[in-house]
């Protein structure tokens, strides 16, 4: 007699998901993109794990333990439209930092949102020489 296996929804069963952990976006121009992640919202540069042999940078933040990942792949060619991603959020400790990201985008002349508080949250909104969008907020009242 042959044995089965029990019929199991796959898609859902022993998934625990704890956390992102790393965000890709193509990008047209690597350095200029990495300058934007690094000197405007403080991310670092990181080396690629397993090293990679893609045209990418990879960049982190966070606490040990609680780190978030962004790789930037180059081939965006000029003209493509973004598609599939609306934002990447990026929280951070308090509304002063939400400030200060803002006012640091403004002074560097790149495009911002005047911080407003939406919905529970305390949020700005800066995008990268890509047009990608990506929003600064915190959830707490100082």
């Amino acid at each position: 007699m042959e044995r089965r296996r029990p019929v199991v929804d796959e898609s859902v069963a022993g998934i625990c998901l704890v956390r992102i952990s790393h965000v890709e976006i193509r990008v047209r121009d690597l350095e200029e993109s990495a300058r934007f992640y690094t000197e405007l919202l403080g991310l670092e540069q990181v080396p690629a794990e397993p090293p990679s042999d893609k045209v990418c940078r990879c960049l982190s933040a966070g606490r040990p333990g609680e780190r978030f990942g962004l790789v930037l792949a180059e081939g965006l060619p000029p003209g493509t439209p973004l598609a599939g991603v609306d934002h990447l959020s990026l929280e951070v400790p308090t509304r002063g930092d939400v400030w200060m990201v803002y006012e640091r985008a403004r002074s560097r002349n790149i495009p911002a949102t005047e911080p407003r508080f939406f919905d529970g949250f305390f949020q700005t909104f800066v995008f990268d020489p890509n047009g990608h969008k990506v929003e600064i907020v915190t959830s707490h009242d100082t």
